[in-house]
């Protein structure tokens, strides 16, 4: 734009001194000062094009911007925004259409996850009644008999093995028991046996965890009677959402008072499991009695 307006001074320059010079020359002369003088007219329009072009052009490309991110046409939006930087890289505008370009590239990152999350909710209703490898069982009373509490486990067994210092790498079951999302336990089978590892006092375990991400986690688990019952409901919680993910789930326990006492098993899918524990919830508060709560309230 400045080197426009000063190419402008110095044409107008050139005609004046033209204009003056003309006086008292020959025919010749005059006629040829004459014709420079049409010629750099036509520059000095040509000129004034161009300038009122680079000024207005300017202000549709920036009036583009604008409208295209209104309308969330963030692709649009940022190619006017590169070509204003490219053709008019002395425009004001660019600095502030600079940080309109961030404030654009974190609503494409939330409109991404938005759809990310709307198809992975789509795909769940979908497979609403696919549990995976989860399955959703009831307690049983003393006459064994299921009572109305019920708890997610695997459908069948999980492998993996175990080692201490009577054995290595020996073949070991496994099972969780999850009543609900803050009281989450593994049964071990070692041997893969019937009976699950017992103890007569409190043994605590470090848990490590690898989600499906790749995400390490190091937690703590107590086994009280015939079951490793993670330490409190923080910590069972963050299983809880291990497991929401899917995927490929690793598991390394290791005894804390025996460190030579390990077991390593993964869950190769965990799937669904989302929907196995909509169904615990809807067993343990189904739509009836829900409305019948509220109508107690109201």
């Amino acid at each position: 734009m400045k080197r426009l307006k000063k190419q402008l001074l110095v044409i107008c320059g050139i005609v004046l001194v033209i204009i003056i010079s003309s006086c008292g020359v020959p025919q010749a002369d005059y006629d040829k000062l004459n014709t420079e003088n049409e010629q750099l007219k036509t520059e000095n329009e040509r000129l004034i094009i161009e300038l009122d072009e680079c000024k207005y052009g300017a202000e549709k490309i920036v009036a583009g911007v604008y409208k295209a991110y209104a309308e969330k046409r963030y692709t649009i939006a940022r190619q006017n925004i590169k070509m204003l930087y490219d053709k008019h890289p002395e425009s004001p505008k660019n600095k502030e259409l600079k940080q309109l370009l961030k404030k654009i590239e974190k609503e494409e990152l939330a409109e991404k996850k938005r759809k990310e999350d709307e198809e992975k909710e789509r795909i769940r209703l979908a497979n609403i009644n696919n549990t995976g490898i989860w399955n959703l069982r009831h307690y049983v009373d003393d006459f064994g008999e299921p009572t109305k509490k019920g708890y997610i486990t695997n459908k069948s067994v999980i492998q993996g093995i175990f080692s201490n210092t009577a054995t290595q790498n020996s073949a070991l079951n496994v099972y969780f028991m999850i009543p609900n999302l803050s009281e989450i336990s593994i049964m071990l089978f070692e041997y893969a046996g019937n009976n699950p590892v017992k103890t007569f006092s409190d043994k605590s375990y470090q848990v490590l965890i690898q989600d499906k991400d790749g995400n390490r986690q190091k937690l703590r688990a107590v086994n009280f009677s015939d079951r490793l019952s993670f330490i409190d409901k923080t910590t069972s919680i963050k299983v809880h959402n291990i497991l929401l993910k899917g995927g490929t789930i690793k598991f390394k326990i290791i005894e804390a008072d025996t460190p030579t006492t390990e077991y390593e098993f993964t869950i190769q899918n965990a799937d669904w499991y989302q929907n196995a524990y909509s169904k615990l919830i809807n067993d343990a508060f189904p739509p009836e009695l829900i409305k019948q709560l509220l109508k107690e309230i109201e």
